[in-house]
């Protein structure tokens, strides 16, 4: 008889926990929800309970039934954004309260190890000026609102759920563990906007695209045998870190993205092993693609900003040409995804380090992008100088740049570095170059026929001085298709 009573209230004990609502961890607390739209509010409760959600803007209620599995869900449209302080409830008959809530722009950061380096930096390998940044953090409370995906892999099977995570108010204490590309974009935003920015960071390190799509993404750009290629150059396989990752984070309304990524599907650890250079473009194409119609983005327009991977010595080398190859990769898929934008890290790599001190640049140049494509702050040049065309001319090159609407720099007579020039033989060669406007004159003594201009199309480029009047660095370029030619 005893043991039959304490059943009778385990059980008990066990509806009373299960018929609380429960809230997906993105749901909470401090957290900022897109302003102008309608965000979806969801969860879980018993099957059949009605769930009434009271938003502190809204002078009606909005009910829900939960359905047979529990869940149940909510559409509510969001004022304009502000610093205003909001509140949320819901209840089945047992409350559960959000404080705290602000109202303004939400952006998802992505990527690996580079979106995932905190402002507190790796071991022995530290973000520039991060001290500055961590210990100011409180000063921007209620302008930077974090969210952190905990890591956690899902083979094909999409998560209801993060496995942890909350949403954060900037402090030195929880600024120093947050993705400093994802907090430093952020900052940049946030100074020149009238509301909050939140953002929402979703990183692994040495992860593949290709584990940040679902398989039917896959299926629709490779072959049977290129998926199960793919299954065995990581231990996170393709769609883990979607299902366990994206899927459970993908009905929380954004604005857009940032993805910084790229340096495990370059293929960097043979040189027999050229990557993914091929069609890693297509990949991320298709992976913008779903990413957008996830978050209900039906024009496929929502914004996507993304990171040129910065010089490093792959493959164990500084002269070969992997990177470069791996770049024009990424630049084509500046073609094919619309509304994107890539910002250059051409001045930022360092040699024998896959992750360069400088984040904050990289957050600049990303916000610097947003602000002038998204939020149309206009008086600059975000986009990095890139080859438009060139023209053989008295045994020189002469090549035109776009993005550069008021000329290049370095001026006055200093030294441009970076170019190499060959002729029929296919030798590159140092050259010497100047400057007029848009239009960069290349030579070389050793060349007296020029017929193929080269700029920093090294792993690690021996100079490189090339940037806008902005001072955005110009991405590296070849008009020649020698593959073959270090």
């Amino acid at each position: 008889m005893k043991r039959l009573v304490l059943l009778l209230l385990a059980i008990g004990v066990c509806c009373s926990v299960s018929a609380k609502i429960v809230l997906p961890r993105v749901l909470g607390s401090n957290m900022v929800l897109q302003q102008n739209t309608e965000v979806e509010l969801w969860g879980k409760a018993e099957a059949g309970k009605r769930v009434t959600v009271e938003v502190s803007w809204l002078k009606s209620k909005l009910k829900a039934e939960a359905d047979s599995n529990g869940d149940w869900s909510v559409r509510v449209q969001t004022p304009k954004g502000s610093f205003e302080k909001y509140s949320i409830t819901f209840s089945d008959g047992e409350e559960v309260r959000l404080e705290n809530v602000m109202v303004g722009d939400v952006w998802v950061c992505a990527g690996q190890s580079n979106m995932e380096m905190k402002m507190s930096g790796f071991d022995s390998q530290p973000v520039e000026n991060s001290l500055s940044y961590i210990m100011n953090a409180g000063q921007m409370a209620d302008h930077i609102r974090m969210f952190e995906v905990m890591n956690h892999r899902s083979y094909m099977k999409p998560m209801w759920d993060c496995v942890g995570g909350d949403w954060l108010v900037a402090s030195s204490e929880t600024v120093s563990w947050i993705s400093a590309t994802a907090y430093f974009f952020a900052y940049n935003l946030a100074k020149q906007l009238p509301y909050p920015i939140g953002f929402i960071a979703a990183d692994w390190g040495g992860s593949r695209v290709e584990s940040w799509m679902p398989m039917s993404a896959l299926e629709d750009i490779l072959t049977k045998e290129q998926i199960e290629h793919k299954h065995t150059l990581h231990n996170i396989k393709p769609t883990d870190l979607y299902c366990g990752m994206i899927a459970p984070i993908n009905r929380f309304k954004a604005r857009g993205f940032i993805w910084y990524q790229g340096e495990a599907n370059l293929g960097y650890q043979s040189l027999d092993y050229q990557g993914d250079i091929d069609h890693y473009d297509i990949m991320l194409k298709r992976m913008v693609e779903q990413w957008r119609e996830d978050w209900g983005d039906k024009e496929n327009q929502m914004p996507f900003y993304y990171v040129m991977i910065a010089p490093f010595y792959y493959c164990n080398s500084f002269e070969d040409t992997t990177l470069p190859l791996f770049i024009e990769c990424q630049q084509r898929a500046l073609d094919i995804i619309p509304n994107s934008g890539m910002a250059a890290t051409t001045d930022l790599g360092e040699a024998t380090c896959i992750h360069p001190a400088k984040k904050f640049e990289v957050g600049e140049r990303l916000a610097a992008l947003a602000l002038a494509q998204t939020y149309g702050l206009k008086g600059y040049q975000p986009n990095a100088p890139m080859y438009e065309s060139h023209e053989v001319k008295d045994g020189k090159m002469m090549v035109k740049m776009k993005n550069a609407p008021y000329g290049l720099t370095p001026r006055y007579g200093a030294e441009v570095t970076g170019f190499e020039v060959a002729g029929a033989d296919r030798v590159f060669h140092k050259a010497q170059a100047t400057i007029n406007g848009k239009v960069v004159t290349v030579w070389s003594e050793e060349v007296k026929e020029p017929v193929a201009v080269r700029y920093c199309f090294h792993n690690v480029p021996d100079g490189g001085n090339l940037k806008n009047m902005y001072g955005i660095p110009a991405m590296p370029f070849r008009t020649d298709r020698w593959n073959d030619i270090k």
